[in-house]
């Protein structure tokens, strides 16, 4: 099944239109694992984040993936508490490598998704995002108190998730 490791987001606004999922910053995508990975995940992850203390991140900006000039993907960025975000995210990579799940290819880029580009329509708004010319939301406080593993099931009306389970950080402050 597809898996993946996030921290769910209390935003502002609607979540992705092509998705069911509230908003959440991927921690660490798994792509398709075995159920078994999963079970065993389970631990390492909740060791991982037990002695790390909640933090408040703001998710501000937009940007494009690759590129503003061939956008794929549009997100919101991630600007204070980026640094304890990416030292949240080593310890779930740490935890997934520990039950010998495949190293992501990707680093770590903290972002949310609004929407991906698929058509001519998208890659218009896109160009209206990122040129300024539609407004970006406004900057969103969040604090960060938990991480969920997250399954997700892909169907023609887009990808529907289920929190498989919830890991509390240490100390939750705030």
């Amino acid at each position: 099944m597809r898996a993946f490791v996030a921290v769910p987001l209390d935003l502002e606004g609607p979540a992705r239109e092509e998705d069911s999922a509230p908003h959440h910053l991927t921690l660490r995508f798994l792509g398709e694992v075995p159920e078994s990975s999963l079970v065993m995940l389970e631990e390492p992850l909740r060791r991982a984040v037990v002695e790390l203390p909640g933090f408040e991140i703001v998710v501000e900006g937009v940007g494009a993936f690759p590129s503003a000039d061939r956008p794929r993907v549009v997100w919101r960025g991630v600007g204070k508490g980026e640094e304890p975000l990416r030292r949240l995210a080593a310890a779930v990579r740490e935890a997934v490598h520990s039950v010998g799940l495949p190293e992501d290819s990707l680093p770590f880029s903290p972002h949310v998704t609004l929407f991906r580009v698929r058509s001519g329509t998208d890659r218009a708004r896109a160009r209206s995002v990122l040129e300024g010319s539609e407004p970006a939301p406004p900057p969103s406080r969040v604090w960060v108190r938990e991480i969920h593993l997250m399954e997700s099931r892909l169907t023609r009306a887009g990808a529907t998730h289920r929190i498989r389970a919830r890991f509390a950080l240490g100390s939750t402050v705030g």
